[in-house]
């Protein structure tokens, strides 16, 4: 997979950015430097394309998903952060997934579905994607996610569900609502930047 590694200080987060559809490993720099500055960022361009747009997992319409691709680059992004984790000398505990839309959606189903260290993320207008086949317990989870009560992509229902995903196997979220659409808001940001924060 494409990326891009942009070491910070010691103190700063660790942060692993996923774009939306259309997007690619630029895309969130700029948002994972506004949440903090002196983060050590590592952003992915998504290797499926859609019309020639960058996605993590291949659709067949609107909101209506490839769930052989999904599995396939979920466990493709897992190998690559595992990798990079392993060359930096990083602990993949430290990191922060930081997705929006199509990436939010693909960081949440790392979370729910794959046994991995990863423990908290920011997630910009996600969305169950229908699968809940894992029943192994979050508790050490931390998930902060946005909502736009006008969002013409994400059904309210889909978030409902994912939020109900994340806490019946006791992950610790915090929601994000706002009468907006599915753009990410300055609101937005800085609500993310402060629950960042106090992250530990």
């Amino acid at each position: 997979m494409h990326s891009i590694f942009q070491e910070g200080s010691k103190k700063g987060k660790k942060l692993i950015l996923l774009h939306g559809t259309g997007g690619d490993e630029t895309s969130l720099m700029d948002i994972g430097r506004y949440l903090d500055e002196e983060a050590t960022l590592l952003s992915f361009r998504g290797t499926v394309q859609e019309e020639g747009m960058n996605r993590f997992f291949k659709r067949n319409g609107l909101n209506q998903f490839d769930y052989e691709s999904l599995e396939q680059e979920t466990d493709r992004l897992l190998r690559e952060i595992q990798q990079i984790s392993q060359e930096k000398a990083i602990p993949i505990s430290e990191w922060v997934m930081v997705g929006y839309s199509n990436g939010a959606n693909i960081a949440a189903h790392l979370l729910l579905e794959r046994t991995a260290a990863l423990r908290q993320a920011i997630l910009f207008h996600p969305m169950s994607l229908g699968v809940d086949s894992q029943d192994f317990s979050l508790k050490d989870k931390q998930v902060w996610l946005s909502v736009g009560a006008n969002d013409p992509i994400v059904p309210k229902a889909s978030v409902d569900k994912l939020v109900e995903q994340l806490k019946k196997r006791d992950a610790r979220v915090s929601i994000f609502k706002s009468q907006q659409g599915h753009q990410i808001t300055l609101d937005e940001l800085n609500d993310a930047k402060k629950w960042l924060s106090q992250m530990k």
